[in-house]
């Protein structure tokens, strides 16, 4: 027991502690909204603990994108091989952890920031060579999928009716844009 009278956590439970309440934090804020104090106090613990566990707000935000991004890639290596499959997977993954799909748009919002933007570019491209991994697809299998994650994404956050995220009406959308045929 410490002196204010509660036990000390292991450092691994505290990790994961504090990456919870930073993973629901950023889902809302982003990375310029959110505070570390905020983070601490739905941990109950002082904002210098944070900082001396991650370092920084940012380096603490690209440990939560990772994160987002490790359970994409879960769920995508859970499943079976097909598109449809890797798709069902991501859906189901949104669906069970709406963060997710909220700290995607989060980080996209934050590739202002350098730092960000590449973090999200390496995430990004690796994800879209674990989906060609996994399912053979093509450069424009690969491209359209993520097109059609993207609007998933976006109609589950924002909780449309009926989802709009069938196949048809995604491939209706990418259907009026031109695409460049080089890679993924």
């Amino acid at each position: 027991m410490t002196e204010s009278g509660r036990s000390r956590k292991p450092a691994a439970v505290r990790r994961a502690e504090i990456m919870e309440a930073a993973d629901a934090e950023f889902a809302l804020k982003g990375l310029s909204g959110a505070g570390i104090e905020a983070i601490a106090a739905r941990v109950g613990i002082s904002h210098p603990r944070i900082v001396q566990m991650f370092g920084s707000k940012r380096e603490l935000f690209l440990q939560v994108v990772d994160a987002a991004y490790d359970r994409i890639e879960a769920a995508f290596e859970s499943a079976e091989t097909s598109l449809g499959a890797l798709g069902d997977a991501y859906r189901d993954l949104l669906r069970s952890r709406p963060t997710v799909g909220l700290v995607l748009l989060q980080a996209y919002a934050a590739a202002g920031d350098e730092t960000v933007q590449e973090a999200v570019r390496r995430r990004q491209l690796d994800l879209q060579q674990t989906i060609i991994r996994l399912s053979g697809a093509d450069a424009m299998e690969v491209r359209s999928f993520v097109a059609t994650g993207l609007v998933l994404t976006v109609s589950t956050v924002l909780d449309l009716p009926g989802r709009r995220a069938d196949t048809e009406w995604c491939a209706w959308i990418l259907g009026l844009t031109d695409t460049p045929a080089d890679g993924p």
